[in-house]
């Protein structure tokens, strides 16, 4: 296994694959990119693991690397005609109001929708004044990199079990998890339809948006990924 780490293995997946990468319509060009590409990418690797660099670090010297290298756009446009859409912008990351909008909107929908089911539950209901945590941690920072389709379908589903919990019919918890499980793939269909992508594929956007507002995005990194 010390070879694959190591990457001596290219040559051999180089030879294995450009019969493949011809059957496939890429010309020589596309190839010797690829492959340059790969050099590239291993020569990068290597030094990186060597250094131990944070991630910080790690994504810095990706930047240079790209910058100094524009032959990778190239190859990525060159892939973009071959298979079209490796190069779409999915989703709105830019409109940071309106991220934040969002952002607040779905933390108050999920704090109301928590008191809700410990009422309906039975269980303690939090204090008011008290600090919501939304749980797993890994969830808040997933809402603070997603697009604004991404929220608005997060807020949509959040919506949904609010009102269910409101209904004034009894449901079984076998009954909720049964109706949150339907509306949640209909929303990810109908999400589907309109962008013509699934939501795991959207953009990630560089500048982090939480509860708080827009966040510097090196600080946010550091401190969400040590």
């Amino acid at each position: 296994m010390g070879g694959f780490r190591d990457g001596i293995w290219l040559p051999v997946l180089v030879r294995r694959t450009c019969p493949t990468w011809r059957k496939l319509g890429y010309d020589e060009i596309w190839i010797r990119q690829r492959i340059e590409t790969a050099q590239i990418t291993r020569g990068l690797h290597r030094e990186l693991k060597q250094k131990g660099l944070t991630i910080l670090e790690i994504r810095e010297e990706l930047r240079k690397a790209y910058a100094d290298h524009p032959e990778l756009f190239d190859l990525a446009r060159e892939r973009e005609r071959i298979h079209p859409g490796l190069l779409r912008y999915r989703g709105n990351t830019g409109d940071l109001r309106q991220r934040y909008t969002l952002r607040v909107l779905l933390y108050e929908t999920d704090k109301l929708t928590y008191e809700k089911l410990c009422r309906w539950c039975g269980l303690p209901v939090p204090d008011p004044e008290s600090i919501f945590r939304e749980h797993p941690d890994s969830v808040r920072v997933v809402r603070d990199l997603s697009t604004v389709e991404e929220l608005e379908l997060a807020l949509a589903l959040s919506r949904y079990a609010l009102h269910l919990l409101d209904a004034p019919e009894s449901l079984t918890k076998d009954q909720l998890a049964s109706l949150m499980e339907a509306h949640g793939k209909q929303l990810r269909a109908t999400f589907i339809a309109r962008y013509g992508y699934p939501p795991e594929d959207s953009t990630t956007p560089y500048v982090p948006v939480t509860i708080e507002g827009p966040q510097d995005h090196d600080v946010y990194y550091a401190k969400e990924y040590p």
